[in-house]
């Protein structure tokens, strides 16, 4: 005799409290992921029992405006008349704090359509997911491309550039704002070329950006007649503890030139400043090249002088106004204003209290009348364009599907699909289209 069944049985993944995740309601939706924090706290894992929830910290204030970048967007072509007339643009945006868990975790809730994970399983009636502008990291693009790519939804990263991405036959929904590596690395080692350095290190992230990024700019050096003192992969996993063996190496090397593959290069960096370890020639790759936060003036005796490749920028001057204009008050339940906020400020929400003391150190309170102006008023953006130009790729193919003229379309048939109830694959057929 055969074991009853349980008078239930449930197919979801276990449940996890959803943090970092921000939405607007919406006729069709927009998800994205982005990188908010660059951190969290590394918790030893004995694998008998379920893992903690992630603590993320180290909020970067240039990251917070990369997500902004794409609630800008919506909201504005929300109020063009022109684009998607008589339609409501939602989003879906999550922080990955720099962890792959984060990233599936993110796109599994949006193709479920709800508050849980349920693979294969859309399991709400909401609007329909028209496409995800993310990742900002290539090994976690990676993960979502190969979830993405087996329903066809279109994801369109802003910052991911490993030449294994483009294998459209692997990633077959995977677009991007940003070009691959392929170039980039030739440049890295034309750099060292040009000023005649022969005899380098390279540091790289030990996740696909870097293993991929490393060997390509190590074959270009050495095809150019120079050598390579040393190659070393930053642990991203746990980077902070990995820091110190690192320093050691480039303390005790004679090469004095080092390119960096890295997005998670501050950490090592913190321990550079630590140690007091000065001297070093740093060629950056895009991933920081250009970072707010390393440009501070806490590392400008570590890094000062380094050179580096750079993705391009462009005019966003509403956009710039855009973030001028946030305020707490107008975002009382959001918790990234409220950390933008003591991060921008050097502040904490104290509540009543004036002054505290925090670890030491007497910090002021929050207000909220803090003049933003003052700090936001570049109007080049670079990785925030990026992601602007991600979102209208997908509304574009949107409103592509809404002009369609029947015996005009790209499906079989030259047939149209139903903007009110159209199939992910649809929207990817109108980026190639």
């Amino acid at each position: 005799m055969g074991t009853s069944l349980p008078s239930r049985i449930t197919c979801n993944l276990p449940a996890e409290n959803i943090t970092g995740y921000l939405s607007r309601p919406g006729d069709i939706i927009i998800g994205g992921t982005f990188m908010v924090h660059l951190d969290r706290v590394f918790i030893d894992l004995d694998f008998t029992r379920q893992p903690p929830e992630i603590q993320c910290q180290m909020f970067i204030i240039e990251y917070f405006q990369n997500m902004q970048a794409l609630i800008f967007a919506v909201e504005e072509i929300n109020s063009d008349p022109e684009l998607l007339p008589n339609i409501t643009l939602g989003y879906q945006v999550f922080d990955t704090c720099f962890t792959l868990r984060e990233a599936a975790k993110g796109t599994l809730l949006m193709l479920s359509g709800g508050k849980e994970m349920t693979p294969n399983y859309n399991c709400h009636k909401g609007a329909p997911l028209a496409g995800i502008v993310g990742d900002s990291w290539t090994t976690a693009s990676i993960i979502m491309a190969q979830i993405l790519g087996l329903y066809r939804y279109p994801q369109i990263s802003y910052f991911a550039t490993s030449p294994i991405l483009n294998d459209r036959d692997l990633f077959p929904s995977f677009f991007r704002t940003i070009p691959s590596d392929e170039y980039q690395m030739k440049g890295l080692a034309q750099l060292v070329l040009y000023f005649g350095w022969t005899w380098v290190g390279i540091l790289a992230d030990d996740d696909d950006y870097g293993q991929y990024g490393l060997q390509m700019v190590k074959q270009e050096i050495i095809n150019g007649g120079a050598c390579v003192a040393f190659t070393e992969y930053i642990l991203t996993g746990q980077a902070n503890r990995d820091a110190p063996r690192l320093v050691q190496i480039l303390r005790e090397s004679t090469a004095k030139v080092v390119i960096v593959i890295s997005s998670n290069f501050v950490i090592v960096v913190e321990e550079l400043l630590k140690q007091n370890v000065t001297g070093n020639i740093w060629i950056a790759s895009e991933a920081w090249a250009t970072s707010d936060l390393l440009s501070k003036q806490r590392y400008q005796g570590i890094l000062l002088g380094t050179i580096g490749l750079a993705i391009h920028n462009g005019q966003m001057p509403m956009f710039t106004k855009y973030l001028s204009s946030l305020r707490p008050s107008k975002h009382l339940n959001n918790q990234f204003i409220l950390d933008f906020w003591e991060q921008a400020f050097s502040c904490k929400w104290l509540g009543d209290k004036n002054v505290a003391w925090i670890d030491n150190v007497t910090v002021n309170a929050c207000t909220g009348d803090e003049n933003l102006e003052s700090l936001i008023t570049e109007d080049y953006h670079r990785v925030s364009l990026s992601v602007y130009t991600a979102v209208y790729a997908i509304v574009w193919a949107v409103q592509s599907m809404l002009n369609c003229t029947p015996g005009a379309g790209p499906f079989p048939g030259a047939s149209c699909s139903n903007i009110s109830s159209f199939q992910a694959w649809q929207v990817r057929k109108n980026i190639f289209y």
